[in-house]
């Protein structure tokens, strides 16, 4: 699994959270590290941010679907802003997570889309909304 934000503190938070579901996390700071990494592994998961200092999160997702070699990885976007769900959807994303969210709902979402790598059903099922 690959976590794309630039706060230390969402870093931290994620891989405590993520320590039950005994996946391999990758971390990166930028969206630049973030690609890279996510073609040199080919995680299941991607989770990107939004503001990230040197492209959006959409638009990292939107590249990413560029590549077929990621074509059956998984995307979420994370927003500490209004949640654009239609920008979400263009890029190719799976789902949209505000923040701040609760991470057993977080989990819960993370744990879906792990069990649904394997169809390619209709992106964007779900919208995790803040405090949910």
């Amino acid at each position: 699994m690959l976590i794309v934000d630039d706060d230390e503190y969402v870093h931290g938070a994620l891989e405590a959270a993520m320590r039950g579901l005994r996946v391999h996390l990758l971390t990166a700071h930028t969206a630049a590290e973030g690609e890279a990494l996510a073609l040199q592994h080919h995680p299941l998961l991607a989770i990107v941010d939004v503001g990230l200092p040197d492209r959006d999160g959409y638009q990292l997702t939107a590249d990413m679907r560029q590549e077929s070699s990621l074509s059956s990885m998984r995307i979420l976007i994370l927003t500490g802003q209004s949640p654009d769900e239609i920008a979400a959807t263009r890029a190719g994303a799976d789902g949209l997570v505000q923040k701040p969210f609760r991470l057993h709902h977080f989990l819960d979402v993370v744990r879906e889309q792990l069990g649904n790598r394997d169809h390619d059903e209709a992106r964007m099922p779900a919208v995790l909304a803040r405090g949910a």
